[in-house]
Protein backbone atom coordinates (compact mmCIF):
# COMPACT_ATOMS: atom_id res chain seq x y z
CA UNK A 1 0.00 0.00 0.00
CA UNK A 2 1.16 3.41 -0.96
CA UNK A 3 0.18 6.99 0.09
CA UNK A 4 0.34 9.44 -2.47
CA UNK A 5 0.58 12.67 0.21
CA UNK A 6 2.99 13.08 2.37
CA UNK A 7 2.28 12.87 6.01
CA UNK A 8 3.46 13.66 9.92
CA UNK A 9 3.74 13.27 13.34
CA UNK A 10 5.47 13.49 17.23
CA UNK A 11 6.27 10.74 19.10
CA UNK A 12 5.55 9.72 22.83
CA UNK A 13 8.88 8.66 24.61
CA UNK A 14 6.81 5.98 25.96
CA UNK A 15 5.66 4.55 22.70
CA UNK A 16 9.81 3.84 22.21
CA UNK A 17 10.69 0.44 23.62
CA UNK A 18 13.29 0.23 25.77
CA UNK A 19 16.63 -0.36 24.16
CA UNK A 20 14.98 0.75 20.64
CA UNK A 21 17.82 2.90 19.20
CA UNK A 22 19.28 -0.64 18.57
CA UNK A 23 15.88 -2.25 17.10
CA UNK A 24 14.29 -2.20 14.03
CA UNK A 25 10.63 -2.36 13.20
CA UNK A 26 8.36 -3.65 10.33
CA UNK A 27 6.06 -1.11 10.24
CA UNK A 28 2.27 -2.51 8.26
CA UNK A 29 -0.17 0.33 9.02
CA UNK A 30 -0.85 4.23 9.50
CA UNK A 31 -3.14 6.65 10.29
CA UNK A 32 -3.44 10.35 10.87
CA UNK A 33 -3.62 11.46 14.67
CA UNK A 34 -6.16 12.69 15.58
CA UNK A 35 -6.47 14.16 11.97
CA UNK A 36 -5.72 15.69 9.27
CA UNK A 37 -5.38 19.45 7.06
CA UNK A 38 -4.11 19.65 2.89
CA UNK A 39 -2.57 21.93 1.03
CA UNK A 40 0.51 22.08 -1.66
CA UNK A 41 4.16 22.49 -0.14
CA UNK A 42 6.96 23.48 -3.12
CA UNK A 43 10.31 22.59 -2.48
CA UNK A 44 12.01 25.10 -5.26
CA UNK A 45 15.25 24.12 -6.04
CA UNK A 46 14.25 20.95 -7.57
CA UNK A 47 10.65 22.23 -8.23
CA UNK A 48 9.06 19.42 -6.18
CA UNK A 49 5.34 20.69 -5.92
CA UNK A 50 2.90 18.31 -4.33
CA UNK A 51 -0.74 18.54 -2.73
CA UNK A 52 -0.51 16.75 0.85
CA UNK A 53 -2.30 15.60 3.73
CA UNK A 54 -0.74 17.73 7.00
CA UNK A 55 -0.92 15.98 10.08
CA UNK A 56 0.36 13.67 13.10
CA UNK A 57 0.80 10.38 11.95
CA UNK A 58 0.75 6.83 13.88
CA UNK A 59 2.39 3.84 12.51
CA UNK A 60 1.74 0.71 13.53
CA UNK A 61 3.65 -2.94 12.90
CA UNK A 62 5.80 -5.38 15.10
CA UNK A 63 9.16 -5.27 16.41
CA UNK A 64 11.32 -7.49 14.08
CA UNK A 65 12.87 -10.38 16.24
CA UNK A 66 10.70 -10.35 19.50
CA UNK A 67 7.17 -9.88 17.31
CA UNK A 68 6.03 -7.20 20.00
CA UNK A 69 3.35 -4.72 18.88
CA UNK A 70 4.56 -1.77 18.33
CA UNK A 71 3.03 2.15 17.49
CA UNK A 72 4.85 5.13 17.02
CA UNK A 73 3.49 8.72 16.79
CA UNK A 74 5.78 10.74 14.01
CA UNK A 75 6.34 13.63 12.06
CA UNK A 76 7.55 13.58 8.59
CA UNK A 77 11.13 14.68 7.93
CA UNK A 78 11.17 13.29 4.62
CA UNK A 79 9.67 15.18 1.71
CA UNK A 80 11.46 13.31 -1.50
CA UNK A 81 9.36 10.25 -0.60
CA UNK A 82 6.33 8.70 -0.11
CA UNK A 83 5.17 6.47 2.91
CA UNK A 84 5.30 2.68 1.33
CA UNK A 85 4.09 -0.22 3.76
CA UNK A 86 5.54 -2.85 4.70
CA UNK A 87 8.43 -1.06 5.21
CA UNK A 88 10.97 -2.01 7.81
CA UNK A 89 12.21 1.50 9.46
CA UNK A 90 15.40 1.69 12.02
CA UNK A 91 16.15 3.89 15.07
CA UNK A 92 19.00 6.03 14.26
CA UNK A 93 20.11 9.66 15.33
CA UNK A 94 18.94 12.36 13.65
CA UNK A 95 22.34 13.27 12.02
CA UNK A 96 22.11 10.46 10.04
CA UNK A 97 19.52 12.66 7.99
CA UNK A 98 20.11 16.33 9.33
CA UNK A 99 23.64 17.06 9.94
CA UNK A 100 23.59 21.02 10.39
CA UNK A 101 23.93 21.48 13.91
CA UNK A 102 21.03 24.64 13.92
CA UNK A 103 18.82 22.89 12.22
CA UNK A 104 18.64 19.52 14.89
CA UNK A 105 18.58 22.30 17.91
CA UNK A 106 15.67 23.85 16.33
CA UNK A 107 13.86 20.43 15.55
CA UNK A 108 14.52 19.72 18.84
CA UNK A 109 12.88 22.50 20.32
CA UNK A 110 9.86 22.29 18.18
CA UNK A 111 9.25 18.78 18.08
CA UNK A 112 10.53 18.17 22.30
CA UNK A 113 7.95 20.11 22.92
CA UNK A 114 5.43 19.10 20.24
CA UNK A 115 3.21 17.24 23.16
CA UNK A 116 3.07 19.96 25.71
CA UNK A 117 2.23 22.12 22.63
CA UNK A 118 -0.80 19.90 21.50
CA UNK A 119 -1.89 19.12 25.17
CA UNK A 120 -2.72 22.96 25.50
CA UNK A 121 -4.45 23.30 21.74
CA UNK A 122 -8.03 23.93 21.48
CA UNK A 123 -7.96 22.48 18.13
CA UNK A 124 -5.45 19.63 18.23
CA UNK A 125 -5.11 18.80 14.23
CA UNK A 126 -4.33 22.17 13.60
CA UNK A 127 -1.72 22.09 15.92
CA UNK A 128 -0.43 18.96 14.94
CA UNK A 129 -0.70 20.04 10.82
CA UNK A 130 1.28 23.45 12.05
CA UNK A 131 4.27 21.00 14.37
CA UNK A 132 4.05 18.97 10.66
CA UNK A 133 4.74 22.29 8.60
CA UNK A 134 6.97 24.20 11.14
CA UNK A 135 9.70 20.64 11.03
CA UNK A 136 9.03 21.26 7.06
CA UNK A 137 10.35 24.42 7.18
CA UNK A 138 13.29 24.35 9.55
CA UNK A 139 14.29 20.82 7.48
CA UNK A 140 14.52 22.41 4.13
CA UNK A 141 14.78 26.22 4.02
CA UNK A 142 18.08 27.12 3.17
CA UNK A 143 18.30 31.04 2.65
CA UNK A 144 18.14 31.72 6.15
CA UNK A 145 14.47 33.03 7.25
CA UNK A 146 11.57 31.57 7.35
CA UNK A 147 8.25 32.21 5.75
CA UNK A 148 5.80 29.88 3.58
CA UNK A 149 5.53 32.39 0.84
CA UNK A 150 8.94 32.68 -0.07
CA UNK A 151 12.28 30.89 -0.21
CA UNK A 152 13.29 27.15 -0.65
CA UNK A 153 10.36 25.18 1.07
CA UNK A 154 6.80 26.62 0.34
CA UNK A 155 3.17 25.83 1.43
CA UNK A 156 -0.18 27.60 0.51
CA UNK A 157 -3.74 26.38 -0.54
CA UNK A 158 -5.92 23.62 0.80
CA UNK A 159 -7.34 24.29 4.08
CA UNK A 160 -4.54 25.18 6.16
CA UNK A 161 -4.02 28.23 6.32
CA UNK A 162 -4.17 28.81 9.90
CA UNK A 163 -1.70 26.00 10.46
CA UNK A 164 0.54 28.32 8.16
CA UNK A 165 -0.04 31.45 10.64
CA UNK A 166 0.47 28.82 13.73
CA UNK A 167 3.45 27.24 12.25
CA UNK A 168 5.07 31.02 11.92
CA UNK A 169 4.32 31.56 15.99
CA UNK A 170 6.28 28.30 16.73
CA UNK A 171 9.38 29.10 14.59
CA UNK A 172 9.21 32.71 15.63
CA UNK A 173 9.22 31.57 19.46
CA UNK A 174 12.15 29.17 18.38
CA UNK A 175 14.44 31.72 16.64
CA UNK A 176 13.50 34.24 19.01
CA UNK A 177 14.77 32.35 22.04
CA UNK A 178 11.27 32.42 23.83
CA UNK A 179 11.18 28.59 23.37
CA UNK A 180 13.40 26.50 25.52
CA UNK A 181 15.33 23.28 24.25
CA UNK A 182 14.50 20.63 26.71
CA UNK A 183 17.71 19.50 28.12
CA UNK A 184 16.82 16.16 28.92
CA UNK A 185 15.18 15.29 24.73
CA UNK A 186 17.02 13.98 22.38
CA UNK A 187 15.42 13.31 18.92
CA UNK A 188 16.21 10.38 16.64
CA UNK A 189 15.64 9.49 13.01
CA UNK A 190 13.27 6.87 12.07
CA UNK A 191 14.64 5.86 8.72
CA UNK A 192 13.45 3.46 6.14
CA UNK A 193 15.55 2.76 2.81
CA UNK A 194 12.60 2.15 1.11
CA UNK A 195 9.94 4.58 2.42
CA UNK A 196 9.05 8.31 4.11
CA UNK A 197 11.80 8.83 7.09
CA UNK A 198 9.78 10.09 10.14
CA UNK A 199 11.58 11.92 13.28
CA UNK A 200 11.05 10.71 16.89
CA UNK A 201 11.58 12.63 19.94
CA UNK A 202 11.65 12.06 23.88
CA UNK A 203 9.34 14.06 25.57
CA UNK A 204 10.72 17.11 27.74
CA UNK A 205 10.83 16.78 31.36
CA UNK A 206 8.40 18.29 33.11
CA UNK A 207 9.85 21.44 34.09
CA UNK A 208 10.38 22.32 30.20
CA UNK A 209 6.62 21.78 30.42
CA UNK A 210 6.07 24.78 32.47
CA UNK A 211 8.37 27.08 30.98
CA UNK A 212 6.52 26.49 27.82
CA UNK A 213 2.42 26.95 29.06
CA UNK A 214 2.29 30.55 29.49
CA UNK A 215 3.74 31.09 25.64
CA UNK A 216 0.92 28.19 24.85
CA UNK A 217 -1.44 30.93 26.19
CA UNK A 218 -0.78 33.57 24.13
CA UNK A 219 -0.25 31.68 20.95
CA UNK A 220 -4.28 30.28 21.72
CA UNK A 221 -5.43 33.88 21.89
CA UNK A 222 -3.77 34.59 18.19
CA UNK A 223 -5.23 31.91 16.92
CA UNK A 224 -8.60 32.48 17.75
CA UNK A 225 -8.45 35.91 16.48
CA UNK A 226 -7.23 35.16 12.99
CA UNK A 227 -9.12 34.01 9.80
CA UNK A 228 -9.77 30.74 8.55
CA UNK A 229 -9.52 28.92 5.21
CA UNK A 230 -12.29 26.50 4.74
CA UNK A 231 -11.22 25.44 0.70
CA UNK A 232 -9.82 22.23 0.29
CA UNK A 233 -7.69 20.56 -1.71
CA UNK A 234 -7.16 16.94 -1.70
CA UNK A 235 -4.00 14.60 -2.76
Amino acid sequence: MKMRSLLAAAVLAAAVPSGAQAAAYTITGYSFAPGSLTGNIKYTPTNLSLNVGIGRLNLTGTEQGSGDTASFLTYCIDIFHTLTVPATFDVLPIGALIPDATKQTRLLTLIGNANAVIAHASNKTEATAAIQLATWEIVNENTGSYGFATGTFRSSGGNSDGARALAMTYLDGITSGAWGTPQSGSLKLFHSATSQSQVLTAVPEPATWAMMIAGFGLVGGVARRRQRSTTVVYA
